[in-house]
């Protein structure tokens, strides 16, 4: 192609004008010998320039100097006041449906997710240990390998049949399994938006995904569709190439205690043709007339949800997480999700109890209502608590109490939460605050978070509401030398660095 330019540009001036045509019949181009000239001559500039003299070698004192100068990066994050308060925590010696037993003294357990009172249930238990005779207590190898027992292959049917979805993939952890599924799905170029009130294991399998994310307002439904509008509009402009693009959400927010609007997202979904994954962990076994979850709670046909994921401790009250979704769905993660196919499967007397749990759930479906009313109760009597909000749904079991004014910072907030959380066990009531990772995108904020279940008695959470009365009203009294004590400890724990 250089040729007719250089042709042109010589017709234009003239240069090659009086050239005697004989060149041609020699077989000599001149537009090419002029290339060749041009490239000879670069030739020779690269080959005369002197080369950079190389730099002069450190000393000794300098490579010393440099040595000592030098500061690795930790291998863990500097410890901080906060972190220092959330590595103390109770240790339970012994445990009732309602209760425990910490430092030798029975107390009414308000901290553990057990919504159903499936745990130390007669029937679970009896199921669980016939199968630990049966089976053993673990199974000592991933599913795909040789790890799968028929009491695995009975929980997945059961768990699908109970959703209402085509089937069902169990994980040997529920904290695993979002952050096994979310990457089995979305990759490099595919496109998420994110709730940002999700949970912790969410937001490891969103970093895991490394494709692009956008995060949208907690349960704000205006922005996630100012979000949708814009990456529509951006695509048309732009000419992108479709890919899979998803909205990923809880159900019922753990660390909120308020339900996604569900319908409003459903409407979304098809309006921006979008695929949903839903992790519906505290919402299945609470929420609907049977405790089918969100879904049911708002009418929406679950097989609606592409990808619905859930942890068997909260609703069953035993260990592990599923997925529900289509045949396709469930089939690709035996081959790419990497909590399934690389963890040893789940323990079978733990999918036995599971098992077991989702058939006395059937029978009692009264268990919901009961978990609804008390969730309802605790509510109520909180609300009437001077100097403390109550953020959470009414309808939801998970309670989250934060302070009404906020002191000093965060460490001073939760200072006094933890004020609150001593003197209640000392009147025997096992509270706790809620506790987060490090890594957490966005912090929510300080609260003490109280579960609710069904087995607890009307006596039992009235006069937990009268405990925690009392050890609010001190702990604000002492508020003032509370942030006092906070400025202390943190001096104390720079002096010590």
């Amino acid at each position: 192609m250089i040729f007719p330019l250089i042709a042109a540009f010589d017709a234009q001036l003239g240069l090659m004008e009086g050239l005697p045509q004989t060149i041609y019949s020699w077989g000599i181009n001149p537009y090419q010998s002029l290339i060749d000239l041009i490239l000879l001559l670069f030739t020779l500039y690269v080959l005369w320039q002197r080369p950079e003299k190389p730099e002069k070698p450190l000393t000794k004192q300098e490579i010393d100097q440099l040595i000592e100068e030098w500061s690795p990066e930790p291998i863990v994050p500097e410890r901080n006041a906060l972190l220092e308060l959330n590595t103390k925590a109770p240790i339970i010696t012994g445990t009732t449906p309602t209760h425990v037993s910490i430092d030798n003294k029975v107390v009414l357990n308000l901290a553990r997710t057990n919504f159903l009172g499936m745990l130390c249930n007669p029937r679970t238990e009896e199921a669980a240990i016939k199968s630990l005779y049966k089976y053993g207590v673990g199974t000592c190898g991933p599913r795909q390998f040789y790890g799968t027992i028929d009491a695995h292959l009975d929980l997945e049917k059961r768990i699908s049949e109970f959703i209402g979805h085509e089937e069902c993939i169990i994980y040997s952890y529920g904290l695993a399994t979002p952050y096994s599924v979310i990457p089995a799905f979305a990759g490099r170029g595919d496109l998420i938006l994110v709730d940002s009130g999700v949970s912790i294991s969410i937001q490891i399998g969103v970093n895991l995904a490394r494709c692009e994310v956008i995060w949208f307002n907690h349960n704000d439904m205006d922005d996630l569709e100012k979000h949708l509008k814009r990456i529509e509009q951006e695509n048309q402009r732009k000419k992108k190439p479709l890919t899979r693009r998803f909205i990923i959400f809880e159900g019922v927010y753990l660390n909120y205690g308020d339900i996604a609007p569900l319908p409003k997202i459903m409407e979304l979904k098809e309006k921006y043709k979008y695929r949903l994954i839903m992790d519906d962990s505290c919402g299945i076994g609470t929420l609907g007339k049977t405790g089918r979850g969100t879904c049911e709670h708002f009418n929406v046909p679950v097989k609606n949800i592409e990808i619905l994921s859930g942890s068997l401790s909260k609703i069953t009250s035993s260990v592990g997480g599923f997925c529900c979704g289509g045949k396709s769905v469930v089939y690709h993660q035996r081959l790419h999700s990497a909590g399934y196919v690389y963890s040893a499967s789940l323990p079978p007397l733990l999918a036995v109890a599971s098992h077991t749990a989702l058939d006395i759930l059937d029978e009692q479906p009264q268990l919901v209502e009961k978990v609804a009313k008390n969730a309802e109760l605790m509510y109520k009597g909180l609300s009437t608590i001077p100097g403390i909000t109550i953020g959470s749904n009414p309808r939801v079991p998970i309670i989250h109490v934060r302070l009404t004014k906020s002191y000093e910072d965060r460490f001073a907030n939760e200072l006094i939460l933890q004020r609150v959380v001593d003197e209640a066990l000392a009147n025997g009531v096992f509270l706790t605050r809620a506790k987060y990772s490090q890594d957490e995108r966005k912090m929510p904020p300080p609260s003490i978070r109280i579960c609710v279940s069904a087995i607890h008695t009307t006596e039992m959470l009235n006069n937990a509401v009268d405990v925690i009365k009392k050890a609010v009203a001190n702990a604000i009294a002492d508020a003032p030398a509370v942030v006092e004590k906070s400025a202390s400890i943190k001096s104390q724990l720079v002096k010590r660095k």
